[in-house]
């Protein structure tokens, strides 16, 4: 779908989805600070910073969902693009993927992981690529891309160990926060001057919303934008996808915790309100340790 195209970010008919029912942009802006109006004005136009997604995403949602789809069909699309296969190739052939040899075509990566894993790393290379070039926010960029792939190789650890059924538990930990990027992106544009603590607060206020209209704008499944739009709130906690990626952040938290400069021992109580034991905490932190020394570059 062109970037020109404006989405709502209230499903049309899908009851399904946990979507909150306000858009998380104020319909009113009176007394806001200078940069919020500016972005919340932006964002109403449901266009600003919408990343364009390339037709070879689009194309492996579509085959990994057909039984009858060939490698060959989804191999030919990828070298079409080739900034895409070389970055798919790069990631296929990373040590978390490695399997003893360097493949060196875009269809012996695709036979390797096969077509979900494939739709998957395709994503993570177009969120990358959507990514970067920004003149102010690059590192905190970066920092949320990084906590994004580390968030979907969680997921895809509680998905397994604690047996959620989800076809796109990887998606849906990789894509829940795209919306920081995107109001970082919209901030980027932005000559009012700010603070760090205003940029902060601003990517955390807008971003579940921001995200989710990202999702729509791409056609996701449904459980993809939920995990956009409410994994922050608690009530939602009740959906078990969403339930999935808010335990994946808590993850993402506690290995920051223990690996980053402060060396601290991994807060365990925001398991606990998920209905997660620690000792299964422990075991989903320590399944998900190894992935957090890869070196995730956009």
């Amino acid at each position: 779908m062109s970037a020109q195209s404006s989405m709502s970010l209230t499903p049309s008919a899908d009851e399904s989805q946990v979507l909150p029912a306000e858009s998380g942009v104020p319909s009113e802006d009176g007394g806001l600070p200078e940069l919020e109006r500016e972005l919340v004005k932006r964002l109403k136009t449901g266009r600003a910073a919408l990343p364009v997604l390339p037709a070879v995403a689009q194309s492996a949602i579509r085959l990994a969902n057909d039984p009858d789809a060939r490698i060959t069909d989804l191999a030919g699309l990828v070298d079409t693009d080739p900034p895409i296969a070389a970055r798919f190739m790069s990631v296929a052939n990373s040590v978390i993927y490695f399997r003893g040899w360097v493949t060196s075509s875009t269809q012996s990566a695709i036979v390797r992981l096969g077509l979900a894993s494939t739709r998957d790393l395709l994503f993570q290379v177009v969120y990358a690529s959507t990514s970067g070039g920004l003149r102010r926010y690059q590192p905190a960029v970066q920092a949320s891309f990084r906590r994004s792939v580390l968030a979907a190789h969680a997921a895809r650890v509680i998905s397994r160990e604690l047996s959620i059924g989800s076809d796109y538990d990887y998606m849906s930990g990789l894509l829940h926060d795209i919306g920081e990027s995107r109001i970082y992106r919209i901030l980027d544009s932005i000559a009012t001057p700010s603070t760090p603590a205003l940029v902060d607060q601003l990517v955390e206020k807008y971003h579940e919303s921001a995200g989710a209209e990202v999702a729509m704008a791409w056609k996701l499944p449904t459980e993809i934008v939920d995990a956009c739009a409410a994994h922050h709130d608690p009530a939602a906690a009740a959906t078990p996808h969403v339930r999935l990626v808010m335990i994946a952040d808590c993850i993402v938290n506690a290995l920051e915790a223990e690996l980053g400069l402060e060396k601290r021992e991994p807060d365990l109580e925001p398991f606990d309100r998920l209905l997660v034991d620690p000792s299964i905490a422990r075991r989903l932190i320590e399944k998900t340790r190894p992935f957090a020394a890869q070196d995730d570059k956009i």
